[in-house]
């Protein structure tokens, strides 16, 4: 009878709590990209046309754990639109999503560009809720 009473004491004080459940997003703030170049950098899509821009893969252990963040990759766009060089600059949790975004960024490609080539360019990689998405 006592290992009764323990379970039931113990829901009714869950159950006399005047708290009210509000869930929170663990998504960390998206950084001003801008404040991460220079003036003359090319932001996002502002300098870009995409031909094959296939998004980054959610790492399956951030998706087991339910984690979530954002990656701010630095590129170069070549004279034929390739991608030359791409780094993460930033990352939030940091060791987590860098290397899906830097793989995938590796192989999209560009209308190329009218100046013959890019350099320091800032693009924004958002692991949100199982989903990825591209920011500015």
């Amino acid at each position: 009878m006592r290992a009764l009473c323990l379970p039931a004491a113990l829901l009714l004080v869950a159950c006399g709590s005047t708290q009210v459940f509000h869930p929170q997003s663990q998504y960390p703030p998206d950084p001003y990209v801008k404040g991460y170049a220079d003036p003359d950098d090319c932001i996002g899509g502002e300098a870009l046309a995409a031909i094959d821009l296939d998004l980054p893969e959610y790492p399956s252990r951030a998706f087991r754990t339910g984690r979530q963040g954002w990656v701010l990759l630095r590129l170069d766009v070549a004279a034929d639109g390739t991608i030359a060089d791409v780094k993460a600059q930033r990352a939030l949790p940091v060791g987590l999503f860098e290397r899906s975004a830097e793989r995938a960024a590796a192989k999209w490609r560009f209308e190329p560009p009218a100046s013959g080539g890019l350099t320091d360019c800032r693009v924004l990689v958002r692991y949100r809720l199982g989903d990825v998405s591209l920011g500015g």
